[in-house]
């Protein structure tokens, strides 16, 4: 079989695989004799059919499908023999074959791009460290946020949450359900903006979408077509707020402190070393970040498309799938910038790994995990033992390695001008969490997973 390679980018190969005469009729004979077994001819018994008789009868359908059956075999026989890696199953493109003549099968493969960088010492790296001052600003927001009481209020507010008799009008039916509902715009679906500055007791008509009802009514089942909007009438039954403590003296004392200074000054004490080892994987991956904007290279977008719609479609609520199809696009993209930026390195810089190497990296993620050495080692006994994990450790000496001579700047800020924002993809993804979990609750439903992609085949 001769095999020809024709270069469509980095990542795309168009690959003509031509099959001699007689090894494309040796193929077609013996799909001959296997398809015989299974045709019933009058007159035969199944399988004692002459092969002449079958051929003559069937001809078109058979040669159809020996086409499609025989192009995987080609295939996997190319990849043997040329040793082909290729991401996804090859996009066949075209197939030519008539009965005593040469097959020809031209397919398209996605694989990893070739890499080599031409500079990786004193690199000029942007870094955008955290803070120690941010880490415990933000520790401190999160203990503020545990320690919020929900008491019961007059009068709504924005956020406010109420609970509600909801009479929905269908037709020439009513019913009444109880419902949980937010005054003002927000969660999605789940807010009414009429429902701010009412009190408990006072009763109001609108209109809701089918699915919001059965939504914030926690039942699937309720006979309303999911699109449609209703006229619903909502009465009051009660309001409540979560209140919050602000972060003053009082709420250090109440956590057994003397005051806000010194409980800033224990919380930094106790999250130093996890910032300087936070801040060490932040400059390892603002170096992999440098080194694809020096050195662009095409991704296997095919590849990438399918993937991120396998997990987007795993999600029951459709009307997200393009939001989310979105986002996996992004994520799956810097994954793969990530692995072959690695993959490469490892092939250019030449470091040999040492057991004292591994226990510094295992420290490394001890720390991280907020767990000791040998707590993390128990933990992930079967991992540290893996061939993968050794790769782990030594993406990040090599990485360490090149900080060591690379100049980290802090860049200046840039206005945002990305089309979907970090604040709104994490407003939209909560949304998703919050409605297919209580989705899943009202249908008593699961979903299943797959995930497909062949690596280094």
């Amino acid at each position: 079989m001769q095999v020809d390679f024709k270069p469509i980018n980095a990542v795309t190969k168009e690959i003509t695989l031509t099959v001699p005469p007689e090894d494309a009729e040796e193929l077609w004979s013996k799909y001959l004799r296997k398809a015989a077994k299974q045709v019933d001819v009058p007159g035969f018994r199944k399988g004692k059919a002459p092969l002449s008789l079958i051929e003559r009868m069937y001809s078109d359908y058979l040669k159809e499908q020996f086409i499609k059956d025989s192009v995987a075999d080609i295939f996997e026989e190319a990849t043997r023999e040329h040793e082909i890696n290729y991401l996804l199953f090859p996009d066949v493109k075209e197939v030519n074959w008539d009965k005593g003549s040469e097959m020809v099968v031209k397919v398209e493969i996605e694989h990893e791009p070739e890499l080599e960088f031409t500079q990786i010492d004193n690199l000029d790296v942007p870094y955008n460290p955290i803070t120690l001052e941010s880490e415990v600003d933000k520790y401190l927001e999160e203990l503020r946020q545990q320690s919020g009481l929900v008491v019961d209020v007059d009068e709504a507010v924005e956020n406010d949450q109420l609970e509600v008799e909801l009479t929905v009008t269908n037709g020439d039916e009513k019913f009444t359900k109880k419902a949980n509902l937010y005054a003002g715009t927000t969660p999605e679906r789940r807010a009414l903006p009429e429902l701010i500055g009412k009190k408990t007791g006072d009763v109001i008509e609108t209109k809701m979408q089918g699915s919001s009802i059965k939504l914030v009514c926690q039942d699937a089942q309720i006979a309303l077509d999911n699109d449609v909007e209703y006229p619903v009438s909502v009465m009051v039954n009660s309001i409540t707020r979560v209140q919050y403590p602000e972060l003053n003296d009082d709420f250090a004392r109440d956590m057994e402190f003397d005051d806000m200074a010194s409980m800033r000054e224990k919380i930094a004490e106790d999250m130093r070393l996890a910032n300087e080892h936070k801040n060490i994987d932040i400059q390892n991956y603002s170096i992999v970040s440098k080194l694809y904007v020096d050195n662009k290279f095409d991704l296997p977008m095919k590849t990438i498309d399918y993937l991120a719609s396998q997990e987007a479609e795993k999600y029951p609520m459709k009307e997200y799938h393009q939001f989310l199809h979105y986002q996996y696009q992004m994520q799956i993209s810097q994954e793969m910038i990530t692995m072959y930026i690695l993959n490469a390195l490892r092939k250019q810089v030449d470091i040999d790994i040492t057991d004292e190497m591994i226990e510094e990296y295992i420290e490394h993620e001890a720390i991280l995990a907020d767990n000791t050495v040998a707590a993390y080692k128990e933990k992930h006994k079967d991992e540290i033992a893996s061939d993968d994990f050794k790769i782990g450790v030594k993406n990040y000496f090599i990485l360490r390695k090149l900080a060591e001579t690379a100049n980290f700047f802090v860049p200046e800020p840039e206005e945002n001008t990305q089309e979907i924002t970090e604040a709104e993809t994490e407003e939209v993804t909560s949304e998703i969490a919050e409605a297919e979990k209580e989705e899943i609750q009202a249908t008593s439903s699961s979903v299943s997973d797959e995930k497909i992609v062949q690596e280094d085949k």
